[in-house]
């Protein structure tokens, strides 16, 4: 029995001081930050706004909607309504296109009418592009790398409808972190 149990001890006494510091990357460790937009009223351009059913979607993929992962939930920008959201960028390539869709309509059955409300608020898609330079940052070798996009540029292309973006402003190029604010979109 005291074999084991020493035996038992010595082998948790290896496992523990196997692992080092930068074994595990920290919760607090800095991440490939998502891209913040804000969202305003054209006419007083210092009040938040949301607009609503709001869904985002990569340009030419008509069925997946962006979605975002913390912790153990998952996020899908579909008939959002908030005022500021996080959106992942690409980082394997120097653009992301996506579909921004005001007023989305509800995912009907087969043979139901829409609303009253969605005939009245029509669906309205704008399309942004995103470019950047994507510089990797070797964090450590627990992390490995993050993602910094360098010198954001962002570029509306109206969709078929009319354009419900009236105005876009770039308010941090350099996107390293999540903690402001990185693009206000004015409607």
């Amino acid at each position: 029995m005291n074999i084991r149990f020493l035996l038992f001890g010595l082998l948790t006494l290896v496992f523990i001081s196997g692992c080092q510091r930068d074994d595990i990357c920290p919760e607090s460790a800095d991440i490939t930050p998502f891209l913040i937009l804000r969202f305003y009223d054209v006419e007083d351009q210092q009040l938040a706004k949301a607009p609503q059913n709001l869904s985002i979607r990569e340009l030419g993929d008509d069925t997946t909607f962006v979605s975002i992962r913390s912790n153990s939930s998952t996020l899908t920008y579909f008939r959002y309504s908030q005022d500021s959201i996080a959106i992942p960028l690409r980082t394997d390539s120097g653009e992301t296109n996506l579909e921004f869709i005001l007023n989305t309509a509800e995912t009907l059955e087969e043979g139901e009418e829409p609303d009253e409300e969605d005939e009245e608020n029509p669906q309205n898609t704008d399309i942004l592009r995103f470019s950047y330079t994507v510089e990797e940052e070797y964090l450590n070798r627990a992390c490995a790398y993050k993602a910094n996009y360098i010198g954001l540029k962002v570029n509306l292309e109206r969709g078929e409808d009319d354009s419900w973006i009236q105005n876009i402003q770039i308010l941090e190029t350099n996107i390293d972190d999540q903690n402001n604010a990185h693009v206000s979109i004015f409607f």
